[in-house]
């Protein structure tokens, strides 16, 4: 990159000087000889030399434990999910206990004619207190609902989790292959050119004609035709990259090499793992909670009992005019569930309901990763066998092929057309060995998601 004097050298005019007498290359000699128009021009190129070294320090290289970081530091889904978790933990905290107790006061037996409560010995003014306690067990049957509830929102976060982790790896292995994908396209640049040289070569003699130069030609434009195309999809893997992560996409660089993708369970533990999924752990969660929530609810077909204590105070006096005693009294209330047909049975009946569509859907669950996992381990055997034959077998061939057919068409022993099939072929054998290798990456992370556990999930938060 030329400096930003070589390059206001460039744009300035030259100045006549004396024989012998050297000018500065920018003084203020040389600046009153500027137009406008030029001097803007220089300012310009400065300022967006001074941007461009600027956000070139700004780059990061971002590998993808760092991307899987970034994404669970930032993701706004994480701090609602937070949100949620805080709210079922004060639920929680709040079911079971004893309703409030109620206070009472009032006056009892004053003479409507003049309101007096000293005029008679049975007025009185009275304080009272009462408290209902529900049907035994009741309480703490419904303290163990709502830790359930608590401790399904709590794994309902860590499969959040792992999904997050889950659509990084995919946004990362996507901007990924589109780098490599970019590059491969541009180092075919080299043969193209050797392509386009030997026509000509060839032409100039007299051993091939014009087509051949045009068509050679042609393959070169439709190579920048396609990598335009590729920078647009690379734009947005990045832009879907950089939101997941919450930083400018402009500021995004992968690394050159891919990591080693992690071991991957076989078949058979796959299966083994997959009722310790956090999906399912979060339904189990749920159906113990509902199962609570149920006995819980036949409770209710036994009374609910209270206790009240009350207090009196008379104003009245006798005829000594001694003042007469203040009164107390204390009792027991108990409701009495005679409509169970209306009430009772009608929450059971829900609560009941409530719980065998939760065992459905834990079944229906259960299948739906089964299936998905003996699928996405197919893929993956099929994938890795399909990326030995293209990366050890296919593209060498490939690659032999063109420089035997280039190397035959400059002796005029094959035509052009063969040629640039066998170009057309390597190129994309190269992109389908990058293809592959990135595929295998992404049926690894889905491999790893499907057979995360609780217990691993909680682990790795740590």
């Amino acid at each position: 990159m030329k400096t930003l004097r070589e390059n206001m050298h460039n744009i300035l005019p030259p100045c006549a000087a004396k024989k012998g007498e050297i000018l500065p290359p920018f003084g203020k000699e040389r600046i009153w000889q500027i137009s406008p128009t030029r001097l803007l021009l220089v300012l310009a190129m400065g300022l967006a030399l001074v941007t461009s070294a600027t956000a070139a320090q700004d780059i990061m290289t971002l590998t993808l434990p760092a991307a899987e970081q970034l994404a669970l530091q930032r993701h706004p889904l994480l701090a609602q999910s937070a949100a949620q978790i805080e709210e079922a933990q004060a639920r929680a905290r709040s079911t079971g206990q004893l309703p409030d107790p109620q206070a009472r006061f009032g006056m009892q037996n004053v003479p409507v004619d003049s309101l007096a409560l000293n005029r008679s010995e049975m007025s009185m003014v009275t304080f009272g207190v009462s408290q209902m306690f529900p049907p035994t067990g009741k309480r703490a049957l419904l303290q163990q609902g709502a830790e359930q509830e608590t401790a399904a929102v709590q794994t309902k976060d860590r499969d959040l989790r792992g999904r997050i982790r889950h659509e990084v790896h995919m946004a990362w292995l996507d901007f990924y292959y589109q780098e490599r994908e970019l590059a491969v396209v541009r180092a075919s640049y080299e043969i193209t050119d050797q392509i386009v040289q030997a026509a000509r070569a060839q032409y100039r003699v007299g051993l091939a004609q014009e087509a051949d130069v045009l068509k050679a030609q042609l393959e070169r434009d439709d190579l920048r035709d396609r990598e335009e195309a590729i920078q647009s999809a690379r734009s947005m893997a990045q832009s879907r990259l950089a939101r997941l992560i919450g930083m400018p996409a402009a500021t995004l660089a992968l690394p050159e090499e891919l990591p080693a993708p992690p071991t991957v369970h076989t078949d058979e533990e796959l299966m083994k793992t997959l009722p310790q999924h956090p999906q399912v752990a979060t339904l189990d969660a749920q159906i113990r909670s509902a199962e609570l929530d149920l006995a819980a609810a036949r409770r209710d077909y036994y009374p609910e009992f209270g206790v009240e204590a009350m207090y009196g105070y008379r104003a009245a006096r006798d005829v000594n005019g001694t003042k007469i005693p203040d009164m107390f009294s204390a009792g027991m209330v108990m409701s009495l569930p005679l409509w169970t047909s209306q009430r009772q049975d009608a929450r059971a009946q829900e609560r009941q309901a409530r719980l065998l569509a939760l065992r459905y859907k834990r079944d229906d669950l259960l299948l739906q990763l089964d299936q998905e996992a003996r699928a996405r381990y197919a893929e993956y055997t099929r994938i890795k066998s399909r990326l030995a034959l293209v990366e050890h077998t296919l593209l060498p061939q490939a690659e032999q092929t063109v420089n035997a057919l280039l190397a035959a068409y400059r002796t005029g022993k094959t035509d052009m057309g063969s040629v640039l099939r066998a170009r057309q072929a390597s190129l994309e054998y190269a992109l389908r060995l990058w293809r592959l290798r990135v595929d295998v990456w992404i049926a690894t992370a889905e491999l790893n998601y499907l057979g995360t556990t609780v217990t691993e999930t909680s682990n790795h938060e740590h």
